[in-house]
């Protein structure tokens, strides 16, 4: 029979993770297809936890990374369902990045807190949801909240059923079988082979049509020199070689005739280097990824599609995160400074900062701030939110921007039932001269 921790896990879909379907059916197809997706991951999760309660933990990676194979295979097909082209983007982007919680079940000794750095990173497109349907749609909202409140009492579940990491039967079997094979709707059918198989082949050649290939006169090779040469001009007649040319008459000169000269086309040069210098200049090598700590400096470096990066610093450690795309760094504890320079697409999330946090020259990236950071600067970058803590709004932090677009900056609630606040930063400014000086202001745009 199962342990009491798999029936409590049981409890859990059924009071916190049905109000999250519930609520799906009004989100649209694309967010009801991830979220069934969801819960096939996560009775994955139960049907792993059922088997650990009745064998023991296995003795080697090999069984062990075979019986969360149906587990992993489930949370991969959660991904691949947050499509960017979606109107929903920020709701299968919300679910995706919580299933990663479910690969709990590998981390040993600390699994609680792991969803503890997993949880931001769904929570920051939960927030984005409920700021863009905060008074227009609660049925979306409702779906953003209930969502986030799973993933809350699956941490509390997990730190008081699972302390330590995922509990075996030490006096268990080994029949591991149970997670051999995933659920039917988790991995994608193969997909099927075209109608009608391949096309057929081209139709054979005309008969004869290699005969007339032999009957062609070859090319002559041979040699003779100079005096072959002359033998073949000799051949010609008294004409010679300009027998069979014809006069070109005074209407077809180009330098009588400007018309002809502007229809006239004229051959570019091959440039010097050959026909490698006239083609498209090849792209620039990807530099590998770099992961690294250089003295009292964390590097992370060229890194794509990388959610797991993590780093723990002291006020002396400095950290730098350049030319990555797709990727979030999460920067635990107290940091002397954290530095974003060319990212794309990517999430940065700190605690806090004894100097600055420094984003530049990047597009379309968000960074979190949960607890300090003294100054906050941006210089020539674009479509980037910052996610201020309580006490960042407290203590009056300083916001520098400069030749920067599209830049917001997301405020907490001041009541826990109330939303965030979104407040962009100004980028049109008008200046006067009043009394010898410049004054300069925020323009403001009033409708009529």
């Amino acid at each position: 029979a199962d342990k009491p921790f798999v029936k409590t896990f049981d409890e859990l879909l059924s009071s916190h993770f049905s109000p999250v379907e519930t609520c799906a059916k009004a989100c649209g197809s694309d967010v009801e297809a991830i979220v069934a997706a969801f819960k096939d991951a996560a009775l994955e999760n139960r049907k792993l936890l059922s088997m650990a309660s009745k064998c023991k933990k296995p003795a080697d990676q090999a069984t062990l990374e075979k019986a969360v194979g149906p587990l992993m295979a489930a949370m991969q097909k959660v991904d691949t369902l947050k499509d960017r082209r979606s109107k929903s983007f920020n709701h299968l982007a919300m679910v995706a990045e919580g299933a990663a919680c479910f690969q709990w079940v590998c981390v040993e000794n600390t699994p609680a807190p792991f969803l503890g750095d997993i949880i931001p990173g769904s929570e920051m497109y939960c927030n984005k949801i409920l700021m863009e349907f905060k008074g227009k749609d609660e049925q979306q909202t409702a779906f953003a909240k209930s969502f986030k409140a799973f993933l809350l009492e699956l941490q509390k579940y997990i730190k008081a059923e699972h302390t330590t990491g995922l509990m075996w039967n030490p006096s268990g079997g080994t029949d591991y079988s149970s997670g051999a094979a995933p659920a039917p709707s988790s991995i994608p059918a193969a997909p099927q082979p075209p109608a009608g198989g391949p096309p057929p082949p081209p139709p054979p050649p005309p008969a004869g049509f290699f005969d007339e290939l032999k009957k062609a006169p070859a090319p002559s090779t041979g040699g003779g020199g100079a005096a072959a040469v002359f033998a073949e001009l000799n051949a010609l007649g008294e004409k010679g070689v300009t027998g069979n040319l014809r006069k070109v008459m005074k209407e077809e000169m180009t330098h009588k005739n400007p018309g002809l000269r502007q229809s006239s086309v004229v051959a570019n040069k091959p440039k010097p280097g050959g026909a490698a210098a006239s083609g498209p200049k090849a792209a620039p090598a990807k530099k590998p990824p770099r992961k690294e700590q250089a003295g009292n400096k964390w590097f992370f470096e060229n890194c794509d599609n990388d959610r797991e990066m993590a780093v723990e610093g002291n006020p002396k450690t400095a950290v730098c995160m350049v030319q990555c795309k797709n990727s979030l760094l999460q920067v635990k504890g107290k940091v002397n400074t954290v530095q974003i320079d060319g990212c794309v697409k990517s999430s940065v999330v700190v605690d806090a900062c004894v100097a600055s946090v420094d984003i530049i020259n990047c597009k379309s990236v968000e960074v979190q701030v949960t607890d300090w950071s003294p100054m906050i600067t941006m210089d020539g970058c674009s479509g980037v939110i910052v996610y201020l803590s309580q006490r960042c709004v407290d203590e009056d932090v300083a916001i520098v921007s400069s030749k920067c677009s599209e830049l917001n900056v997301v405020l907490p609630p001041k009541k826990e039932e109330d939303d965030p606040v979104e407040i962009p930063i100004p980028e049109q400014f008008e200046t006067r001269v009043v009394n010898g000086q410049l004054v300069t202001t925020p323009v403001a745009h009033v409708g009529a």
